[in-house]
């Protein structure tokens, strides 16, 4: 009986480290899939902060070099600029001359 007691304890032991073993190896597998986890919403959410950040003045300034091309004068305010500002521009689609627009955006209408 002493000897069957034994065994059983050895068993247990061993068992015992087997599960020791595994739970170690699962927490380290969870802390690593917490950390990754944390990155992939950063290498989201990051850009999208930056972009918020950072889009509006430059689209500002290309619109600002752009504004020749447009055919709009430097004094005049820009309708995409007042978009992008927040803003309702007056242009009324219904008034405006096709006539004096550039050749090629009268040969994309038709």
């Amino acid at each position: 009986m002493d000897e069957e007691i034994k065994k059983l304890l050895e068993q247990n032991l061993e068992l015992t480290n087997q599960i020791y073993k595994q739970t170690k190896y699962i927490k380290n597998y969870v802390f690593w899939a917490q950390i990754g986890s944390i990155l992939k919403i950063l290498l989201i959410v990051v850009p999208i902060i930056l972009g918020i950040i950072y889009l509006p003045p430059l689209i500002k300034d290309l619109m600002g070099q752009y504004q020749g091309l447009l055919g709009l004068e430097a004094g005049s305010t820009n309708p995409i600029q007042s978009l992008l500002n927040g803003g309702v521009s007056n242009l009324d689609l219904n008034k405006v001359d096709i006539d004096k627009l550039p050749a090629n955006v009268r040969a994309m209408i038709k």
